[in-house]
């Protein structure tokens, strides 16, 4: 699957807003494919700690389907950022895709997921999953649509634009 563009993804909800990429030149990185079928690329490098395993991460995020349709983004949730550690089994965790793609990128940076359905939200929406999981009903609906109509489909994933603001 070759990587949506910035432009193609653009909104006024997304993390290629002025206010997720601080008025910054994008870059263009070499994207990654892991062998779980998880794809990232880096559109900004960042200087702060990198993310590792156990490591408590800090992240805005911004969620879409593949065709580009937005599903919801921490801003427009107050820009609360979604927080979990890093391989958790319980507890504060990731979906597998985000857990899989965040590891290496450091604090400031930002990058670009792009996950298979597998091996997003199969374990549910409810509080207590892994997420992020978008609080409205809305979002919700556009995410289950997906994991229970179109898991099959070629080509459907999930994008996943991200931004590591702290690492502990």
């Amino acid at each position: 699957m070759a990587f949506p563009s910035l432009i193609l993804l653009g909104s006024s909800s997304s993390v290629a807003s002025a206010a997720m990429y601080d008025n910054a030149a994008v870059a263009d990185y070499q994207a990654v494919t892991l062998p779980s079928g998880v794809s990232y690329q880096d559109l900004r490098l960042g200087d702060g700690d990198v993310v590792s395993e156990g490591k408590r991460v800090n992240i805005q995020w911004s969620l879409k389907r593949s065709n580009g349709y937005s599903i919801d983004s921490s801003s427009n949730n107050d820009s609360v950022p979604f927080i979990f550690i890093v391989g958790a089994k319980k507890g504060q965790r990731a979906i597998a895709g985000l857990d899989e793609g965040i590891r290496g990128m450091r604090v400031g940076g930002i990058r670009r997921i792009i996950m298979p359905p597998i091996l997003t939200y199969v374990e549910g929406l409810d509080d207590g999953k892994p997420g992020p999981i978008p609080p409205g009903f809305g979002p919700k609906q556009r995410i289950k649509r997906v994991i229970e109509l179109r898991m099959d489909v070629p080509d459907e994933s999930f994008l996943l634009d991200i931004k590591a603001t702290r690492v502990q």
